[in-house]
């Protein structure tokens, strides 16, 4: 791959890599079941980090195709730009330029990187408190924020299939992943319960 093709993904010049951009890992990315819903959550994070008055009102872009450069600059406190972040998610949500960037991170020599480090932690669903005000579970993260990590019955739906949610810490890169499964009720209605906590005769989604 020469220098040239490279440019376009700044994978020679100094400074914060897509992944890390949106506190991500290239390891946790292949294993999600569902990349492309990952990365939006992550977009939205970033956001909210970084950019809290833009967060409410962005839509994700996840075209091939660059994002729109736009002159918004970041807060005093931000890290990353708009542009950063826009810039990170029109890439690693297209599988053949994320495959090129992959690639390009596997052969630049970045001698101005610091190492970056996001941890994963698993648990299951009863692990977790439950707030009954929130209607919400949380746990909290070793950041120090008390509720960093916090979802509700919401989420655990709209990863049924998957078993397993992952959940971003407000406040810093680490992730959760909560495993969990649906059981069924004679009534057709669905609770979220830990596989561990379901008796065998249960009948339940994938976990």
């Amino acid at each position: 791959m020469t220098t040239s093709a490279l440019g376009q993904y700044e994978a020679l010049s100094p400074g914060p890599t897509h992944y890390q951009v949106l506190g991500l890992t290239p390891c946790i990315l292949s294993s999600a079941k569902d990349p492309l819903a990952l990365l939006k959550r992550a977009y939205r994070r970033a956001l909210l980090q970084h950019h809290p008055d833009k967060a409410t009102s962005a839509t994700p872009c996840c075209s091939s195709s660059s994002p729109p450069r736009t002159s918004l600059s970041p807060t005093v406190d931000s890290t990353y730009t708009i542009d950063q972040i826009g810039q990170a998610l029109a890439v690693l949500s297209s599988p053949s330029q994320r495959a090129t960037y992959d690639a390009s991170l596997r052969h630049a020599i970045r001698p101005s990187l610091t190492p970056f480090h996001t941890g994963v932690e698993n648990v299951d669903l009863d692990d977790l408190p439950f707030d009954p005000l929130t209607s919400q579970w949380y746990r909290s993260c070793r950041c120090g924020n008390h509720r960093g990590y916090s979802f509700d019955e919401t989420d655990l739906f709209q990863v049924a299939d998957q078993g397993l949610v992952m959940v971003a810490c407000q406040d810093c890169s680490l992730w959760l992943r909560v495993h969990f499964a649906l059981v069924h009720e004679q009534d057709g209605s669905s609770q979220a319960q830990s596989p561990s906590a379901l008796p065998p005769d249960h009948n339940i989604k994938p976990s």
